[in-house]
């Protein structure tokens, strides 16, 4: 049975839809299953010991045991010359992208008999050309014929209005995930198909409709004026407004917007209804030979990159406590010098000035009387008798002796007083 087919490719987890040929036209897209309880399946991959790739929750389950061989992120990473390594093999991120998408084409294939006669396939809305091509090569290398690249808000907004009505429109897109609301405005002139314009990322969900008719008011547009708001993502309850000012979808499965509204884009595209405003084939149907695509673009350059230093916590010691006290540790420490200086020079003053209290003795006359305060001691019998030189005094030479000061003994230890 002929059939199309949508993927949406969004960080956490992909989705996919189909259309099936009824008579002259198609019908209504409806979810692929591609998990194993729900329709939806991890955009991740999972290198084994054998060198094959898991895709889908079997590649999350595998790299919940061993993490390191777990592959995720890549599709928005399209783009970077670095390839990203898993157990040291480089793989380009434009591969692993293909490698999901075969994956999702040949489950299809199985159900449905072969492969699908359209595929669209969702990207982030900041892509340019660049980009783009690196993705097509990588997809006509696997034998991709017929692909269709648009920003996952434009599918979304196909789920609920593929065609423009005619004149200058203007529709909206909240798309809710983990890091907020993507708020997004898509234009349309005349029967052109959608376009997009200016966008807010990152929107608190409280806010995501304020800043969405603030966007449309800066277009000229009135909350009145918009063709309509899609509501896609992980929409919290209550998130539409009870009056709402223009018309406002969610559907019944607001995470699988994008790829059914992927699918239905598909059946535009392989009923080669495509509308002025897009890129012509060469951009955006894929042929066998790489070599038909032309050159690649200009390398957009990367985005700034923020580093943040690195902070080692402080050291607990000794020499730390110094450091982080060092101005009131040089201010002791000079303290401490001047109270040992002032010290050593009040110590030094009273070594030099003696005893202040100690009274000298002074010199006693020659021939005093014997057993008399400082008379000398007579000498043994048979000694020469002693002359005025041999009588001594040990009197500091430094300190005067008063004049009213006692005379007393002091022992020289030569015999005599």
């Amino acid at each position: 049975m002929p059939y199309v087919l949508g993927i949406d490719v969004a960080q956490g987890r992909t989705h996919a839809a189909t259309c099936h040929r009824q008579g002259p036209g198609w019908g209504e897209p409806e979810p692929l299953w591609l998990g194993e309880r729900s329709p939806a399946a991890a955009s991740a991959l999972f290198l084994d010991d054998e060198g094959y790739l898991l895709t889908g929750d079997a590649a999350a389950q595998a790299g919940a045991q061993v993490p390191s061989r777990l592959l995720t992120g890549f599709h928005r990473r399209i783009g970077d010359d670095v390839p990203m390594l898993v157990e040291g093999e480089p793989f380009p991120p434009e591969t692993l992208t293909t490698v999901l998408v075969e994956g999702i084409a040949e489950h299809a294939a199985n159900l449905f008999g072969g492969p699908p006669h359209h595929l669209v396939l969702t990207h982030p809305g900041d892509w340019g050309g660049y980009r783009r091509d690196v993705l097509r090569r990588a997809l006509a290398e696997a034998g991709f014929t017929a692909v269709t690249l648009v920003p996952g808000s434009i599918a979304a907004l196909g789920a609920h209005l593929p065609l423009p009505g005619p004149g200058d429109q203007v529709a909206g897109v909240c798309e809710f995930g983990n890091d907020g609301v993507n708020v997004t405005l898509a234009t349309a002139t005349g029967a052109g198909g959608w376009q997009l314009g200016q966008s807010a990322e990152g929107v608190a969900p409280a806010a995501a409709l304020s800043t969405l008719f603030a966007l449309a008011g800066a277009a000229s547009t009135s909350p009145k004026g918009l063709a309509g708001v899609v509501f896609c993502g992980d929409v919290p309850p209550h998130a539409l407004p009870a009056r709402p000012p223009c018309p406002m979808f969610a559907g019944p499965v607001p995470p699988a917007a994008a790829a059914l509204g992927a699918a239905t884009l598909a059946t535009l595209r392989a009923d080669h209804r495509g509308t002025p405003q897009e890129p012509p084939a060469v951009e955006t149907t894929l042929l066998p030979k790489v070599d038909t695509l032309g050159e690649l673009g200009e390398r957009p350059p990367r985005p700034p990159v923020e580093i943040t230093p690195f902070e080692l916590p402080e050291r607990t010691g000794p020499l730390s406590m110094f450091r982080r006290r060092r101005p009131l540790a040089a201010a002791v420490l000079v303290l401490a010098a001047a109270v040992s200086a002032v010290v050593i020079t009040v110590t030094a003053r009273e070594a030099t000035a003696g005893p202040g209290g100690a009274p000298s003795p002074a010199p006693t006359p020659a021939g005093g009387g014997s057993g008399s305060a400082g008379s000398a001691v007579p000498a043994p019998a048979g000694a020469p008798g002693p002359t005025p030189a041999d009588t001594r005094t040990l009197a500091p030479a430094d300190t005067p002796t008063p004049a009213t000061s006692p005379t007393h003994c002091i022992p020289s230890g030569e015999g005599h007083c």
